[in-house]
């Protein structure tokens, strides 16, 4: 079978590999374009563009899905479409450029937590578990019929959102070669989904990530999860922002009465630790300032004791 690949990210390359490795042919990689980078501003170039040039497949990068890139899909005469974080919507011309249509590797289990951050907020929202939906893509957002589904995936307390992100791709590209076969040959029937209990997410922002200390110390923990590695969670101290590298629950019954949110002070261990608006506390565990290295709360109260008694967040 001929596949057209459109993905972006390093977590979509394992779709590739699954695709080679079941001897499926892929003729075409459409990725991102090249994106400045880093303090000189250079053209990175995505991480599936990196893989397809040492591979020797076929790649475009088009700044638009237009007429040139619809051209080069059809011109590659595939079967179908795969897409895995892509990042963009795919235009209808190349939906139907295919006799299968356009498959999609979708991180969440459909139709919750549909749109561009189905597992940072599946995290931030305590879901007890997720898991990968195979589809079929239409124009809409994520609405297209499913194909197949992973079973459950646990999101612990410990839960960050680059590493589920990577094992549910992961999950994915192990579906991908027998989904695709069942497709083609008509053992596999797409399944509407359940308008009733969709959900949509939306694009995070930059400021998501700076912490309300009046907000529950679990909440607190789990925007950190969710919020990593981008955009972090941090907040305001004397007078620039604290970035929370790492942070752990304590629970209100550790904390001393009194202890408003967000005020820094020493938990009955000794360990640095902020209010939150429960009663509870984080601990931060790692920290970085701004312009300087992160380093472990330990090593970063030493030059600054003055963090100790400090109330983060209203300064």
């Amino acid at each position: 079978m001929r596949t057209v690949f459109f993905g972006t990210p390093n977590s979509a390359i394992a779709s590739i590999r699954a695709l080679l490795d079941a001897n499926f042919e892929v003729p075409l990689i459409c990725t991102r374009p090249a994106r400045p980078a880093g303090r000189g501003r250079i053209a990175i170039s995505s991480p599936v563009a990196k893989f397809a040039e040492e591979i020797g497949i076929p790649t475009i990068t088009p700044n638009r899905l237009d007429a040139a890139a619809i051209a080069a899909v059809r011109s590659a005469k595939a079967d179908v479409v795969v897409v895995v974080a892509y990042g963009r919507l795919i235009p209808g011309e190349i939906l139907s450029a295919t006799q299968l249509g356009a498959v999609n590797i979708h991180p969440s289990l459909l139709p919750r937590h549909r749109g561009p951050s189905p597992v940072s907020t599946a995290i931030l929202e305590g879901d007890a578990f997720t898991g990968v939906s195979l589809m079929l893509l239409d124009e809409g957002m994520d609405t297209g019929p499913v194909l197949s589904q992973s079973a459950p995936v646990e999101i612990t307390l410990e839960s960050r959102v680059d590493s589920l992100t990577d094992h549910l791709f992961e999950v994915g590209a192990g579906m991908l070669p027998n989904v695709l076969d069942d497709l083609a040959s008509g053992e596999l029937l797409p399944q509407p989904q359940d308008e009733a209990g969709a959900t949509v997410t939306r694009l995070i922002r930059k400021e998501d990530g700076v912490v309300d200390w009046d907000a529950a110390a679990e909440r607190i923990v789990r925007m950190n999860r969710a919020f990593h590695p981008w955009p972090g969670t941090s907040s305001l101290w004397d007078g620039e922002l604290l970035k929370l590298i790492d942070v752990e629950l304590v629970v209100r019954e550790r904390v001393p009465a009194g202890i408003d949110p967000g005020v820094v002070f020493r938990c009955d261990d000794q360990r640095v630790c902020v209010g939150a608006g429960d009663g509870a506390a984080i601990r931060l565990v790692e920290v970085q300032a701004a312009g300087k290295r992160a380093m472990s709360i330990d090593e970063f109260v030493v030059g600054r004791p003055n963090l100790i008694g400090a109330r983060l967040g209203g300064e």
